[in-house]
């Protein structure tokens, strides 16, 4: 994911409250190549959120910042939003298996359809429990020195 420029509205107990233009958050999003995670650019709608300057960092209202994220935090995202429902969809006919012994194809479908779905489910509550977006750093962009 490239890094995203934002717009700093305002400036609270040591949080900034940006602005990211859903055109200016990825240029592989605005292209439909995106990695498909969303996490900024939710279709083409400008967003709001509140990330943690740099240390040192000194800003206005009105300036522009540069997001990051921690590779940890990144890390952490892509395997709610991904692994969990991949994890799912191959567990749920599995135990269904040591259950209930032989599956017709049928079953099989339905439970993996299933366990992609509660995959799926869970890996979102994961990430709004988290609160993964507010683990975005605000740093200089590259022009502003």
């Amino acid at each position: 994911m490239d890094r995203p420029v934002a717009q700093v509205l305002a400036v609270n107990d040591g949080r900034l409250l940006v602005s990211i233009s859903a055109a200016s958050a990825c240029p592989r999003c605005a292209a439909g190549k995106g990695c498909g995670a969303g996490l900024i650019s939710a279709a083409s709608r400008d967003r709001q959120i509140e990330v943690t300057p740099e240390r040192g960092l000194q800003v206005v209202a009105g300036d522009f910042v540069a997001l990051s994220m921690p590779a940890s935090e990144l890390l952490r995202a892509a395997v709610c939003a991904y692994g969990l429902p991949l994890a799912g969809m191959v567990s749920l006919p599995g135990a269904a298996r040591i259950a209930l012994g032989s599956l017709a194809d049928g079953v099989a479908i339905v439970a993996a359809l299933a366990g992609l779905i509660l995959g799926w489910i869970c890996g979102r509550q994961l990430l709004r429990r988290s609160q993964c977006l507010q683990r975005f750093q605000a740093e200089r962009t590259a022009g502003s020195e």
